[in-house]
């Protein structure tokens, strides 16, 4: 047969090749946004202003206040009973249908669907089609993301995309099979062909492979065991590609080849990266392993991986893929950084919930091991670092930061503060004048994980505040809510200090018609330590030993909320206090936090903040899915509210988010 479908419709090279020629475009578009942002960057920073000074300026901020304000709409959240259905953004869902539609025109153009006649010669275009799709799903598959890096995006961030291109691949082999089929179904020759034709044989194991793939790469399975869903995705890779290598025909070969040159050329990087992270030979240091953590359990079955000195630089928000197989073998999970390479140290918090998670938590819980001077000593373990990997846009260049954190998110959110804070405390050049964190977590005693380098972050802001008149704010509010589950205790005192041998527990959340964590404090030579347990009944909603539980919204978010079932009144300064404020915050050390009982009120709290900005502000969230859910209709709703860049004066949003999972 020819290679045509005819003489007056292009060739099935064509076809590939208009295919690339569109997504080349797509790419090209959006690297023209990254390199536009860059400059946009640069000006801000010399300008110190994130107000557009110019018609060219005022023009793209237009532009992409519309385009960011459509691209988040969504509609809202359905409940039915227990089952939540969130509807898709329009951004991504315009992407998807996008793609799709360019695949189908490709696929049909020209042909008559109902003309027994074309049939197999549109099975042959859509074969040729599928096979030129696999080198973008590969493409936008890899850690060392090449169409990431030229767009300014990470992979993470792309996987959605690779999980659609995907999918969409497996509807190009479907059409492709389902006319071969269809054609054979006129003579019942089905499964004759399936029975002796070689090339049938391969192309429906292609098939069945591929939808194995789909089927198992959907978020339940995901959820229900990555480990299980990474094995399986491997093992069904390694069995499609081999099919595909027997089924594809000589003339397209090489977009198979291609197709394994982008994995191998990402493995290679992934070895590099992973190398110059763990290798202190490529540093000029003596020792043979780089990395040995010390693995500590906090307050909230958190473990914190703790390493001195390390050879691998990263950014702010940034996480690196971990693995300890000594503890968790053959496993690697991404966890973000929750210091700045300035510490001197690299530190992660891994919450425990199943499999490396929890063995993390239960090994260090079991080898705290006292010694004869009756202090505690914590073993170490080399574990090996994959990355950093994840990229955003510097938050220096915005007027106001927005920073929300649920639970360990503050990892992410926490680095971004202290990064801009750092940056005023050296003079260096920075838009940003107002920054608030807001941080929900489930317990006070968590607050242990951050309390330190808040209170130095806030101290430092007042300083400059009050001794070198800097126009700069920080404010630190922390919420304290059991909703969405979420276990509570509080004690007046938290010390993130490492339980003594043999006491650290996993807990569990229970619901609050069950019962409450309670915090036992015992003296371990003149300190307190923290166990604990689960026995104690809740009362009201509030924990026995005066802890809160309260799930409603915080009714005032410019002050420190009394729990809901039993009020008392807290006081709390903030960074723009006066310096008489200032020099009461070094004698109490939790006086500069605010914190809060209940969920944080998110719109009222971004509107307070864009109400006050001089230019373009950023909101940036790293928590469970309802908050980046609450985060970004806030944004939208603000966004159109107040007419952004409409002729109303009001400057754009900026919106980051990021989420728990894979």
């Amino acid at each position: 047969m020819s290679m045509s479908g005819g003489m007056s419709m292009p060739s099935y090279t064509d076809i590939q090749h208009y295919f690339w020629i569109f997504t080349g475009s797509v790419i090209a578009f959006a690297t023209l946004f990254n390199v536009l942002n860059y400059i946009v960057l640069r000006q801000r920073l010399s300008s110190l202003s994130a107000r557009p000074q110019t018609i060219l300026s005022t023009s793209y901020a237009v532009a992409t206040a519309i385009t960011r304000e459509l691209s988040h709409a969504s509609l809202p959240v359905y409940r039915f009973r227990k089952i939540k259905l969130r509807t898709p953004q329009l951004g991504p869902s315009s992407v998807v249908l996008g793609f799709l539609t360019a695949i189908l025109v490709l696929a049909f153009y020209g042909y008559d669907t109902f003309n027994q006649r074309q049939w197999e010669d549109i099975a042959y275009r859509v074969g040729s089609l599928a096979i030129a799709e696999l080198p973008l799903v590969f493409l936008l598959s890899g850690k060392q993301n090449l169409i990431g890096l030229v767009i300014g995006s990470s992979y993470e961030r792309l996987n959605w995309l690779h999980r659609w291109v995907a999918r969409i691949f497996w509807i190009t082999v479907t059409i492709h099979m389902s006319f071969w089929f269809r054609s054979w179904a006129r003579y019942n020759y089905i499964l004759r062909k399936l029975e002796i034709d070689y090339l049938t044989q391969t192309g429906f194991a292609c098939w069945i492979i591929l939808t194995a793939i789909l089927l198992t790469s959907f978020l339940p399975v995901r959820r229900l065991s990555h480990e299980v869903f990474y094995g399986l995705h491997v093992i069904l890779f390694a069995g499609l590609m081999g099919a595909i290598y027997l089924h594809v025909s000589d003339s397209n070969v090489t977009y198979f080849w291609v197709s394994v040159a982008i994995f191998f050329l990402d493995r290679f990087l992934r070895v590099c990266t992973t190398a110059w992270a763990n290798l202190p030979i490529l540093h000029s240091k003596g020792q043979a392993w780089a990395n040995a953590a010390t693995l500590t359990p906090l307050p909230g079955n958190v473990t914190r991986l703790s390493i001195q000195n390390p050879v691998v630089n990263w950014s702010p928000g940034q996480h690196m893929f971990v693995s300890c197989h000594a503890v968790v073998p053959l496993q690697a999970h991404p966890f973000t950084a929750s210091t700045l390479p300035s510490d001197g140290k690299l530190e992660f918090l891994v919450q425990a919930r199943k499999g490396g998670t929890k063995r993390f938590y239960r090994w260090a819980s079991k080898n705290l091991l006292p010694q004869s001077n009756a202090t505690t000593s914590i073993q170490t373990k080399n574990i090996a670092l994959d990355g950093p990997y994840g990229r955003h846009r510097p938050l220096q260049q915005f007027d106001s930061v927005v920073l929300f954190a649920g639970s360990t998110g503050a990892t992410f959110t926490v680095p971004l503060m202290r990064d801009i804070v750092q940056r005023w405390m050296h003079d260096e050049r920075t838009v940003t004048r107002h920054i608030k964190l807001v941080w929900v977590i489930k317990a006070r005693d968590r607050l242990c994980w951050f309390d330190d380098v808040l209170e130095r972050a806030l101290q430092d802001v007042a300083e400059l505040r009050s001794r070198h008149s800097r126009d700069v704010q920080l404010d630190v509010d922390v919420y304290v809510t059991c909703d969405e589950e979420l276990e509570a205790s509080m004690s007046t005192d938290i010390r993130c200090e490492p339980p003594e041998h043999g006491e650290a527990e996993m807990t569990t959340s229970r619901s609050s018609a069950e019962a409450s964590e309670l915090l036992e404090k015992k003296q371990v030579n003149g300190q307190a330590t923290i166990r604990v347990s689960s026995d104690a009944e809740e009362k009201h909603g509030c924990t026995p030993d005066g802890g809160c539980c309260c799930k409603q919204a915080a009714t005032d978010e410019d002050e420190p909320a009394a729990c809901c079932c039993n009020p008392t009144t807290t006081e709390a300064l903030s960074s723009s206090g006066s310096s008489s404020d200032y020099e009461k915050a070094k004698t109490s050390s939790k006086s500069l936090i605010k914190i809060h009982v209940g969920r944080p009120r998110i719109r009222p709290i971004i509107r307070a903040i864009l109400e006050d900005a001089e230019g373009e502000s950023a909101v940036v969230s790293c928590g469970p899915q309802g908050l980046q859910d609450d985060v970004r209709r806030s944004v939208v709703s603000l966004s159109d509210e107040r007419a952004v860049h409409k002729g109303t004066g009001a400057q754009g949003i900026y919106l980051h988010l990021e989420g728990f999972g894979y």
